[in-house]
């Protein structure tokens, strides 16, 4: 059995918040009222409804202007869903009811130990109860579902990680949908639950055991209501809001079970909120800059209106006009007078939208003719045929003139014709090509390292062949004629700024000329290592970096393995060590070997004392050395004079000088060794005999 202790204390904040308040009078006493009513959002078709469960656990809450994040819903809950009003005054009723849901012992029991010491870090629920379970079938109209959730319970802050793991689910089932829980016999494939922590991988259910304040990997979706009993009562903890999405199939049947139960015991309840209007499947929604809620809608003459429509997040959309012509796939459009519809289109689901008619008033039609070629130097009538309107017309070019016709040459031309009476007006216009001069273009170029690279660059022309070039790089002038392609390339290692001077045809017609390209030449880099060769002894690290700072880095080692991809190599073996690099440019060079030499550390022991007294013990000046190559040890007394020496470990003193024992005293020793490493060393000091 669980037992909490709670501590009330009632302070005083500036931060006001609005209570929660929960309502399960008629309607809300009806969980098919409930599902139509407040769950649904839209492009949902809900049918089949069942409630399981005791009637005091399933209600309709209103949280606007509290902490929960959800304003209005369906609260379901493992107890009397009256305890969430701060204003209830009662115990909550008993749970009577016998339902089971073998699928939420499950999803309690699969939650992994997450949780450091102290906690337990291992339970398992024994069974379920005071369950509460909301059921349906739903035709999607789009090829997502989703809706918005809080999981609170009065459990936080004591029971994490242990037997009494209070769960909820939301199991989905239907066409496309395998998982391992059950599921409708019409649903052979199980079903999956849509309740789990954002982003897990593999699925992680929700429970107070995955989402609480003390396990780090998901406490951001977690809040600590321990303070907030004046807003939201019994739920020492909840989550963020979160949302619940499953991809579907447009059309078909899915079924849905929503359950909450309590874990091993019926003690301290646990809640889940659903957000009203948020259980829904994407609709096409269309709307206009004007803010006329109207299929059918009334613009001036010469205006136009943009549609936008909106059928879900990667949907894509045909718009038609009144004849049936596709004329737009982009979401929004800007159109005057008319019929369109649109159609939009997500993963195979389209959603067609009502006829939109668009009336304005009658305006004067233009009609300048199609767009034409005209010879070089040759001159064309704009004459527009004009009809509607009053008959009395006014004309104004796009280069001011307010003649009735125009006689021009190559270039684009528009007019606009007015009628004096309505000032509705019509507008035309007409892109006359004229044969003349050819455009060359420069492309190409680049940034090129200065180890013989080299780099191209392009002439594009688009005139008459053959033609002659004429271009400058900053050095030198180049010419280059008779060229017979329309692509003329030039490879390069100079570096430089290229300009076309000239490009003329073979009718010495001179070409227009654009762009330049650059060619910039880079220094390669120096891949050099701060040492050269080094002994390093056996457990140390020797740590190997280039001088200067590189974009890429490749170490080697003598047999040309790549090791490292590290700016800095640490280095422990021996062997030899070389490094390639990349700079900024992608300029590379390869850096000298670095030798690395392993030796053992050298080492020696020399004791301060020994007692040549014939008792057998400590009777001789022993010296222990390991890794070393060569040795001398002298021993010499306060008057200079030299006692003993020895060139090897393995020759000790005996405390004798010319066949008899020196007196107890303090005598020096000088002792000299070159280790493995080859490095001289040398230590004196005093020995003292004791008898």
């Amino acid at each position: 059995m669980k037992l909490k202790l709670f501590l009330f204390s009632f302070l005083f904040s500036s931060v006001l918040y609005a209570q929660i308040t929960v309502d399960n009078t008629a309607p809300y006493d009806n969980p098919n009222y409930l599902i139509d009513n407040v769950l649904l959002g839209g492009g949902i078709i809900a049918s089949n409804h069942s409630y399981q469960g005791d009637s005091i656990q399933i209600s309709y809450f209103d949280a606007t202007n509290t902490s929960l994040g959800i304003n209005t819903g369906i609260v379901m809950a493992t107890g009397d869903v009256a305890v969430l009003d701060p204003l209830f005054t009662g115990f909550g009723g008993v749970i009577s009811n016998v339902v089971n849901d073998p699928d939420l012992l499950n999803v309690a029991n699969s939650v992994p130990p997450l949780l450091p010491p102290p906690f337990t870090n291992s339970f398992t629920v024994s069974s379920i109860n005071d369950v509460a379970i909301l059921e349906f079938d739903f035709i999607p109209t789009s090829d997502s579902l989703s809706f918005q959730y809080v999981f609170g319970s009065e459990e936080y802050f004591a029971f994490e990680n242990s037997q009494y793991n209070d769960v909820f689910g939301f199991f989905l089932s239907g066409p496309g949908i395998t998982g391992p829980f059950a599921s409708p016999a019409f649903h052979p494939d199980g079903s999956v639950n849509l309740a789990i922590v954002p982003g897990s991988n593999p699925p992680l259910p929700i429970t107070i055991s995955s989402v609480n304040s003390v396990t780090p990997i998901n406490d951001q979706y977690f809040v600590d209501n321990t303070g907030g009993l004046d807003t939201i009562a019994y739920a020492d903890g909840y989550t963020t809001v979160l949302t619940a999405y499953a991809a579907v199939q447009c059309g078909e049947t899915y079924h849905i079970r929503l359950a909450i139960a309590d874990g091993t015991d019926s003690g301290l309840s646990s809640f889940v909120w659903l957000q009203a209007g948020s259980f829904a499947s994407p609709l096409l929604e269309i709307i206009d800059d004007l803010g006329l809620d109207s299929t059918v809608l009334e613009i001036p003459c010469n205006s136009t209106v943009t549609l936008t429509a909106n059928g879900g997040v990667g949907a894509t959309y045909e718009w038609y006009d009144n004849s049936g012509s596709i004329f737009s796939s982009n979401s929004n459009v800007t159109v005057s007078s008319g019929i369109y519809w649109v159609t939009a289109t997500s993963f195979g689901c389209p959603i067609i939208s009502d006829t939109i008619i668009v009336n304005s008033q009658s305006a004067p039609t233009v009609d300048l003719g199609n767009d034409l070629t005209i010879a070089c130097n040759v001159s064309v009538n704009l004459n527009p045929i004009v009809s509607g309107g009053s008959g009395s017309y006014s004309y104004l070019w796009n280069d001011n003139s307010i003649d009735s016709s125009l006689d021009v040459g190559g270039g684009s031309y528009s007019v606009t014709v007015t009628d004096n009476l309505t000032s509705c007006y019509g507008e035309s216009e007409i892109v006359i090509t004229e044969e003349a001069q050819p455009n060359t273009n420069i492309t190409g170029g680049g940034s090129i390292c200065e180890d013989g690279s080299t780099v191209q660059i392009d002439f594009i022309y688009d005139g008459l062949l053959p033609w002659d070039l004429n271009f400058y790089n900053e050095f030198d002038t180049i010419y280059q004629d008779n060229i017979l392609t329309n692509i003329y390339s030039y490879t390069t290692s100079q570096e430089g700024i290229y300009h076309i001077l000239n490009v003329t045809d073979n009718n010495n017609c001179v070409s227009n000329i654009s762009g330049s390209a650059t060619v910039v030449l880079n220094q390669m880099p120096e891949a050099i290592i701060n040492i050269e060769e080094f002994t390093l002894y056996i457990g140390d690290t020797l740590y190997l970096e280039v001088l200067n700072n590189y974009v890429f880095y490749n170490w080697y080692n003598q047999n040309n393995e790549i090791i490292s991809n590290n700016s800095i190599l640490s280095v422990y073996e021996q062997g030899e060590y070389y490094v390639f690099v990349i700079d900024n440019n992608g300029c590379t060079d390869y850096s000298s070997n670095t030798i690395v030499n392993v030796v053992p550390r050298s080492e020696l022991f020399v004791p301060n004392s020994f007692t040549p007294n014939s008792d057998k013990h400590n009777e001789l000046f022993v010296i222990h050395g390991q890794n070393i190559k060569s040795y001398s040890l002298k021993i010499i007394d306060r008057w200079g004079n030299l006692l003993f020496e020895s060139t090897t470990l393995d020759k000790h003193w005996d405390g004798f000088y010319l066949g008899k024992k020196v007196e107890q005293d303090k005598y020096l020793y000088q002792i000299n060794i070159i280790g493995e490493d080859n490095i001289p060393f040398s230590k004196s000091g005093i020995i003292n005999i004791i008898y």
